[in-house]
């Protein structure tokens, strides 16, 4: 007797799943749309004072805003490529194998932009010593939640892919989930990938837990282009996948691949993540800098 049978549907409805992740996509982008205005339209204090000129808690806050500029406008561009390519699924025959192969190929760009949507409100906490609670909360999220979901999900789209071609060259009953959650499968590699994912994102979070100094810069920009550098490759990979038949499924070999590259950019995120959010308060030597109507202002 061998393991459990698998259903012979697939785990999603891939017609209207991926037309509610392009809707989803289409809402977080107005929403990050109009974030960004609202953010550009504000006037610091500190406006047109070279950025040598000001003390060193004003230049980190400076770095705060040109970060949350950038991550802000990267994240829109990849959620507003997300929502096409999930609307060009949505568009197709809902069991077709493309769709399925375009479900995985599209993942991990939809779940590292929805990612960035929460980096960007932790950058905007950075600097405010009563949000470090957020902060805290944010660096779980970021750090090991998110990344460990998002490996997840492409494991996920790998059974589904698995499942569609065990049915089309076997009987059901000879389909079964013993065969499937071996590491020399797709689907079960993703798993063993998504459990280290995990134990590597918790010892980032440790590690990077109380920072002796702030975070470079380039933490955040790094994060930036990742978050919009991956949906950018992705529309290559969703319309060479879009151009092959229906019946086309992504061999074992390329959703092996898809795993193992979101595998890394997932673990650089989280370790990235983990290391950029937290609260950066003023030197002293700062606050002895600071005018009475700095510390004012500040307050």
């Amino acid at each position: 007797m061998g393991g459990p049978v698998l259903d012979t549907q697939p785990f999603i409805n891939i017609g209207a799943t991926a037309g509610l992740y392009s809707q989803i996509a289409g809402v977080l982008a107005g929403f990050a749309f109009t974030t960004l205005l609202s953010y550009l339209g504000r006037q610091p204090e500190d406006a047109g004072i070279p950025a040598q000129r000001l003390p060193r808690s004003k230049q980190s806050q400076l770095d705060v805003r040109q970060q949350v500029t950038v991550v802000l406008f990267n994240t829109l561009g990849g959620l507003v490529v997300c929502a096409v390519l999930y609307g060009m699924l949505a568009g197709g025959s809902p069991d077709s194998g493309n769709s399925l192969s375009g479900m995985m190929v599209n993942g991990p760009a939809f779940c590292l932009a929805i990612l960035g949507i929460f980096f960007c409100t932790a950058l905007v906490a950075t600097p405010f010593t009563h949000l470090e609670p957020m902060l805290a909360s944010a660096r779980v999220l970021l750090g090991v939640v998110g990344p460990t979901i998002a490996m997840l999900l492409v494991a996920g789209s790998s059974m589904d892919l698995s499942l569609k071609e065990c049915l089309g060259t076997s009987p059901a009953e000879d389909c079964r989930a013993s065969s499937q959650v071996a590491f020399s499968r797709p689907y079960g590699l993703g798993i063993g990938l998504t459990l280290l994912l995990a134990f590597l994102a918790l010892t980032a979070l440790i590690v990077f837990w109380r920072p002796t100094v702030p975070p470079p810069s380039w933490t955040a920009r790094a994060m930036a282009h990742l978050i919009i550098g991956v949906p950018a490759i992705t529309v290559v990979g969703a319309i060479a996948v879009a151009t092959m038949p229906a019946d086309f499924l992504l061999p074992d070999a390329l959703q092996i691949f898809i795993e193992v590259a979101a595998f890394v950019i997932l673990a650089l995120f989280a370790a990235l993540a983990a290391r950029t959010c937290h609260h950066h308060p003023p030197s002293s030597s700062d606050r002895a800098n600071e005018s009475p109507t700095d510390v004012e202002v500040a307050g």
